[in-house]
């Protein structure tokens, strides 16, 4: 037996989704590879659905492929989230592309299935369609005479089997047939139906509409859909009309009716979705902004004070002279506390810098020298601490991006490799970097103290510290998420606690302006 679906290019946790989220069995998903491609168009007939995921480069270009060999297949291209936008967008404009070619986020999730298994129904009720516009009515055969054969062939053969209703109706919309699809969606007897005008199935608001489209109305738009109410609840009946072309005096036509209630739902539901996370994006982007202005409103004001507070410590010290070892110790408190007040305020003012670095334009960033350029920032850390710093990547790798940003990100990586080193044993530092597509993969290593795992969860939390008997302000890899997450990049973090950590980064190349 035939798979029902055919896939290419899906990530395999969006395979998983939709096999553990749909009604079909796992055999029923055929895959291919791009390389495959010319097998799957000649074997079309096979599916009921051709998905395009993911790792495809050019989806447009594979779906314009399928619509041209079969134009009633269901095309479903999954794209990323970050260039569903893209594609979507692209589609709209793309010749050869017609209504069975359908783009979707893989952020939809669990709600693929429904979707996907609307798009299989479709399949089936677009071939049924060409079956019952394909039978060749001559007017020989449309005689007084041959109209009951011919409405029983039509019924026994077409109507009855297909998984769409099926109305045959006169060119004024009076019912000659109906199959049992079309019975049980309007919940009546042949009886009732038979030699009734169509629009009269429709509540009293809807009936000119429909006779409008049933007469006239299919010429500009292939389908129309109508709401109706069914026991309090919304019921959408997608209403397509298709002439019988015929030498004769009356002009018949073939009604179809499809229930798109579930479907309907389901996309109201997904917009519904999108628009809460839209607001939520919007409330998100509000707040940072707020607590952007707030940081550098804050860092700003305080500067001056503990300036003040040094320069008073400085001459309270000239003033003491001899007498100052009496109050040695509180002083040397003192200056230390206005230290960390005023690296704080310095990495509370670069929070603050970060989302506006990102309006500024980025430059081609040569990783290896920028490493280097680091290691010298850290000299007197790596000196003391007799550290080793190894850095596994091409001399040539670059990267398109803010390079005091990306400068950043090491910086607080390797420095916190040093910070938190074992007392053990001496520091050993191991830097990989790689480019994939258009992103720069690199990885921070080291022989360290670790990180407990009941604080693993909360490492990039502003101010949260992991050692506390290490100086510290808990502000460095808030800085570095930032900085990742807002050019659309990732970081996680992997370590054993008094063996090692592993952070890994991936940052995305910034387009030419």
């Amino acid at each position: 037996m035939a798979s029902a679906l055919a896939h290419i290019g899906l990530h395999q946790q969006t395979l998983e989704t939709l096999q553990q989220t749909s009604q079909f069995e796992e055999a029923q998903f055929r895959e291919y590879t791009a390389g495959d491609f010319k097998e799957i168009l000649k074997n079309l007939d096979d599916y009921k659905a051709l998905l395009i995921g993911e790792e495809i480069a050019n989806p447009i270009r594979f779906a314009q492929d399928v619509f041209a060999r079969d134009k009633n297949l269901s095309v479903l291209m999954i794209i990323d989230k970050d260039n569903y936008v893209k594609v979507k967008q692209a589609l709209q404009f793309s010749p050869f592309i017609g209504p069975t070619i359908q783009c979707i986020s893989n952020e939809t999730g669990q709600r693929m299935a429904p979707i996907l298994e609307d798009a299989m129904q479709r399949t089936t009720q677009r071939r049924s369609f060409a079956k019952i516009k394909s039978l060749s009515i001559s007017e020989q055969q449309f005689t007084p005479n041959a109209f009951s054969k011919v409405r029983a062939d039509f019924t026994n053969k077409i109507l009855q089997e297909a998984p769409i209703g099926a109305i045959l109706v006169s060119g004024t919309g009076i019912i000659y047939n109906v199959n049992n699809y079309a019975l049980n969606v309007f919940s009546k007897t042949e009886k009732e139906i038979l030699s009734t005008d169509f629009s009269e199935l429709f509540p009293e608001h809807l009936k000119y509409n429909v006779k409008n489209f049933l007469l006239t109305g299919y010429q500009n738009d292939e389908k129309q859909v109508f709401e109706i109410s069914e026991n309090g609840a919304a019921k959408y009946l997608e209403v397509t009309v298709a002439p019988i072309s015929m030498e004769s005096t009356s002009n018949y036509k073939i009604v179809l009716l499809d229930d798109t209630t579930a479907t309907v739902l389901a996309q109201q539901s997904t917009q519904a979705h999108l628009a809460e996370l839209e607001k939520l994006n919007e409330n998100l982007e509000r707040v940072n902004r707020d607590l952007d202005i707030f940081i550098y409103t804050a860092s700003h004001d305080l500067k001056s004070p503990i300036l003040n507070i040094e320069g008073l410590v400085t001459s309270l010290e000239y003033e003491l002279g001899e007498s100052r070892s009496a109050v040695e110790l509180e002083l040397d408190h003192i200056k230390r506390s206005i230290s960390r007040f005023k690296k704080t305020v310095e990495e509370l003012t670069e929070v603050s810098r970060i989302q506006r670095s990102f309006e500024q334009e980025a430059s081609v960033v040569h990783v290896k020298e920028l490493v280097d350029e680091v290691q010298q920032l850290l000299e007197h850390e790596i000196k003391t601490s007799g550290a080793t710093i190894t850095y596994h990547a091409s001399e040539e790798l670059t990267i398109r991006f803010h390079k005091k940003n990306l400068t950043s990100i090491f910086y607080n990586l390797i420095g916190n490799a040093l910070k938190y080193r074992s007392p053990e044993r001496k520091p050993e530092i191991e830097i990989k970097a790689w480019k994939q597509h258009d992103s720069l993969y690199f990885t921070v290593q080291d022989n360290g103290l670790g990180i407990p795992e009941a604080k693993r969860d909360r490492v990039f939390q502003l101010f949260k510290r992991m050692h506390s008997h290490i100086e510290g302000s808990g502000v460095g890899l808030y800085i570095v998420k930032r900085i990742v997450e807002n050019n659309g990049g990732r970081i996680t973090v992997d370590s054993q606690e008094g063996v090692r950590t592993t952070f890994t980064v991936e940052v995305k190349s910034n387009p030419l302006s």
